[in-house]
């Protein structure tokens, strides 16, 4: 594969990476056993996808837009193990779970499913974090035209430093530019190959733990599941009186 596909992951194909989604979420991907990516016009910050979004002037004054604008998904992970944040912002019923994998089996399962042009249609890559006038001057030096795919996918791994927070990964698939009329992108996934170790949200009731993780199994997902233990109290201290 060529580098283009993994983007500024130079030494880290193998690191975790994590993803918290509602457990209802979760059991409807097992029972599908596809991930799903969505449109950058999906999320929240305004300057997401601004480049793809931008007119562009021809050599003869024409203004047209970027075709491929509208082909693109994209999915966010994190390097991020968890934190107080994470949870209550991706889990605030209480009712989350968290998956791990890596990107190299991430992008591994994307191109399984586009075995032809995964070369230039599927990508992975690390997002910058930069102030906002080095943001817009990075983005336009952006070739979105570079036939290898790669500036397309480059265009959305650069956000505001405001963001840095998130230490993202971002899974970024371009589709053919007229056969893409749905805000949502699916592909078939392996949850046994893909996710190494599942994590519940550290507030669950213990009781509906156990029920969910005998749904999982018998979603037949043998992967190992522990419960978060962020929130629990310290064990073992004791104070000596002089």
């Amino acid at each position: 594969m060529s580098y283009n596909n993994y983007i500024n992951l130079t030494n880290l194909l193998d690191k975790p990476i994590y993803r918290i989604m509602p457990i209802s979420r979760f059991l409807q991907l097992l029972e599908d056993e596809v991930l799903t990516l969505v449109k950058p016009k999906k999320w929240d910050d305004p300057f997401e996808n601004a480049l793809l979004n931008c007119e562009i002037e021809t050599s003869d004054g024409e203004v047209i837009s970027f075709a491929a604008k509208d082909s693109v998904y994209g999915q966010c992970w994190t390097f991020h193990r968890e934190t107080d944040a994470m949870w209550r912002i991706y889990s605030h019923e209480k009712d989350g779970i968290r998956v791990r994998t890596t990107p190299r089996k991430l992008l591994t399962a994307l191109r399984k499913a586009e075995p032809k042009n995964h070369s230039l249609n599927c990508f992975i890559g690390k997002v910058s974090y930069l102030s906002k006038s080095n943001l817009l001057s990075k983005l336009q030096s952006i070739n979105l035209l570079n036939p290898n795919g790669a500036g397309v996918a480059e265009s959305l791994l650069y956000k505001r430093t405001a963001f840095s927070h998130e230490n993202e990964v971002r899974l970024i698939y371009s589709g053919k530019d007229d056969a893409c009329t749905s805000d949502i992108f699916q592909f078939p996934i392996e949850p046994n190959k893909l996710f190494d170790r599942l994590l519940f949200d550290p507030r669950m009731d213990d009781n509906l733990r156990m029920a969910y993780e005998l749904a999982i199994e018998e979603y037949g997902c043998k992967v190992e599941i522990r419960r978060s233990t962020l929130y629990d109290a310290p064990t073992g201290l004791r104070f000596k009186i002089p």
